[in-house]
């Protein structure tokens, strides 16, 4: 069956605001280590990156599958924008020097360094006190995205269970309950509490 491709979600599902990203590439003979120690690099480099950053792309999880025996890597993600930016923003904040460090060891490099010779090479695309650096980036991924649906498999289910949230979303809800919870446990907030109004919320809270 042919995936019908979406604004929201490119090629993949969605469940609510998220959508899913799997993409497969075929491992260059003896480079399986070089793959799995260049793909943890990319995620040590996401660790590092400020988490607002990386929320502001959309980025719900990544994860990287090295299988068949060390010839297949599998590229999995799931983001909360829609198709399009999500790519360019991930390549903006990521950093192309950091997705070529693992693009390039798999069969596929071929096409993918004809994307960045396209775009006039790497250092247009890493450069960033070029004055056109984000315009750069942003006009020449349409190569990119269909270098990556063209190794994309549709997911045949998807769930996510916090799929209604995102996580602005989450991350907003956790810093509630914190500062809720630094309230419960002052002595001085005794009397406030005691107000009718909050009793639903001290009943959340309980919960």
């Amino acid at each position: 069956m042919t995936a019908v491709l979406t604004k929201k979600a490119g090629k993949g599902r969605t469940d609510g605001v998220v959508s899913e990203l799997a993409t497969y590439f075929h491992i260059k003979e003896g480079h399986e280590e070089e793959v799995r120690a260049a793909v943890q690099r990319f995620v040590a480099e996401l660790r590092r990156q400020d988490p607002a950053q990386t929320i502001k792309t959309g980025l719900r999880d990544t994860r990287h599958v090295v299988f068949d025996g060390g010839r297949m890597l599998l590229w999995a993600t799931t983001f909360e924008t829609e198709w399009d930016p999500y790519v360019d923003d991930a390549i903006l904040t990521g950093g192309v020097e950091h997705f070529a460090d693992w693009l390039q060891l798999p069969t596929e490099w071929d096409e993918l360094f004809a994307w960045v010779e396209e775009a006039g090479g790497m250092s247009a695309l890493t450069d960033m006190d070029r004055p056109d650096f984000e315009d750069n980036v942003r006009s020449s991924t349409a190569r990119l995205k269909k270098i990556l649906q063209d190794g994309q498999e549709q997911a045949a289910s998807y769930f996510n269970p916090l799929g209604t949230l995102t996580m602005p979303q989450i991350v907003k809800a956790q810093n509630l309950n914190t500062a809720f919870q630094d309230v419960l446990d002052d002595p001085a907030a005794e009397e406030a509490l005691a107000h009718p109004a909050l009793k639903p919320l001290l009943a959340q809270a309980a919960a």
